[in-house]
């Protein structure tokens, strides 16, 4: 279709009256009265947050770690050489914590060769063979005859070597033994002898027919036997590494005797523990003596190593300084303990010291409505009605409990239910 020139101005002109229309209405939209516009520069309400009182009981407590031990530990310290082997590392750690020990337990294995607990008082100190005498020989005997009844004769006899085999062979291992060469006299041709004669014609020393024998005899390293003295023990700490060098100093603790809880006390425990003396409550939580009744603990101060983690350089030396720490310890008895098998050294069990309980009906809020007056008053501000009215009552707070606390009105009413302000929120920020 061809268009006009009347057809154009005529679009022109309703596109005009168009955009004149548009912005009228734009100008009208943003027209306001100046009651209108005071109203919307004025500053916007504050909303608050708010939560209800609650009725119930709150307990204040503390918690701490203790440890499981026994009163009695024995250190079993590593070989500084194992028979016959250049190198000494721990080649197998056949125990774990908890196991117990009797006579004829592997604790070590040490290059290849066993570390065995047999019952005695005085640690081996030589290595002993057969036909060897003494009383650490009897000790040994004595050991021996708790397994297999082996006589005691003070002497490393055919028995001793026999029972000595079976240990090792019940322990997997094969015995120990070391040859020796033994000079034997043998009848000869003494014809033409002359007594007293004791060489040849040749200046050579006449044997007189004598012959020598490789002997094998039995023999027990002192590197492979732990003396202990009391069974059965138990395994308390394994300082021993699979496949490294054998420690300095102790390569694992055997315990024994009674069981004891042991605690170490940060400043504040030790503190309120002190105070309260035997009229501190104490619960058992998580771990093997939950729900057990706790007795009261003796209270220790030793003094230990200062483990703050800062670096220390002493004077000739890098000792870390001691500083005295705090220890609680509890007793119970074994058999008041429902699983006796959870009874393993160095097992954590939590422990609950109860600072105060309130009441079951006690009023609680957060502590965070709280708030202070001029006068150093303890404030809550509780909305009221259904205009929720912002009232001021003052209250007492009587136990303090992780961000809640147990309030008691003292001028001014507050019942469960009732709704105390937290915060108050700006709502043009809300």
């Amino acid at each position: 279709m061809r268009l006009t020139k009347s057809h154009v101005i005529s679009g022109v002109l309703a596109v005009a009256l168009l955009g004149a229309t548009g912005t009228a209405w734009y100008f009208a939209a943003q027209a306001r009265t100046p009651a209108q516009r005071a109203e919307e520069t004025e500053a916007p309400e504050d909303s608050v947050v708010s939560v209800r009182v609650e009725e119930g009981q709150l307990i204040d407590t503390m918690d701490f770690t203790a440890t499981l031990t026994r009163t009695g530990d024995f250190a079993v310290a590593a070989p500084a050489s194992a028979e016959g082997a250049e190198v000494t590392l721990v080649s197998k750690i056949p125990v774990k914590v908890g196991d117990e020990v009797n006579s004829g337990t592997v604790l070590l294995e040490v290059s290849g060769r066993p570390m065995i607990a047999l019952l005695g008082d005085v640690p081996a100190y030589r290595d002993l063979e057969e036909g060897d005498e003494g009383p650490d020989v009897e000790q040994l005997q004595k050991a021996l005859a708790q397994i297999y009844g082996t006589p005691t004769t003070g002497k490393f006899d055919d028995r001793t070597v026999t029972d000595l085999k079976k240990l090792y062979d019940n322990a997997g291992y094969s015995v120990a033994t070391t040859s020796e060469e033994v000079v034997e006299d043998t009848p000869g041709d003494t014809e033409g002898d002359t007594e007293g004669d004791t060489e040849g014609t040749d200046g050579e020393e006449n044997t007189g027919g004598a012959q020598t024998t490789t002997v094998e005899k039995v023999r027990l390293p002192a590197s492979e036997v732990v003396f202990l003295p009391e069974m059965p023990m138990q395994i308390g700490k394994i300082d021993a590494k699979q496949s490294a060098p054998v420690p300095e100093g102790n390569a694992l603790t055997l315990v024994s005797g009674d069981w004891k809880l042991e605690a170490e006390l940060d400043e504040d425990v030790a503190s309120e523990l002190s105070k309260l003396g035997d009229d501190a409550e104490l619960e058992y939580s998580s771990g093997p003596l939950e729900g057990l009744e706790v007795g009261v603990p003796e209270l220790e101060t030793r003094e230990v190593e200062d483990e703050s983690g800062e670096e220390y350089y002493g004077e000739g030396g890098d000792e870390a300084p001691k500083v005295e720490k705090t220890f609680a310890i509890f007793k119970f008895e074994e058999d008041d303990v429902e699983n006796e098998d959870e009874l393993v050294p160095n097992t954590d069990q939590s422990v609950t010291l109860i600072k105060g309980r309130s009441a079951e009906d006690a009023l609680i809020v957060p502590l965070s409505a709280l708030w202070t007056d001029s006068g150093d008053k303890t404030m809550l501000t509780v909305l009221e009605g259904e205009d929720e009215k912002e009232v001021s009552v003052e209250v007492k707070v009587a136990l303090r409990h992780e961000g809640r606390g147990v309030v008691e009105p003292v001028d001014g009413e507050l019942a469960e239910g009732d709704k105390v302000v937290i915060a108050w929120r700006d709502r043009g920020n809300g």
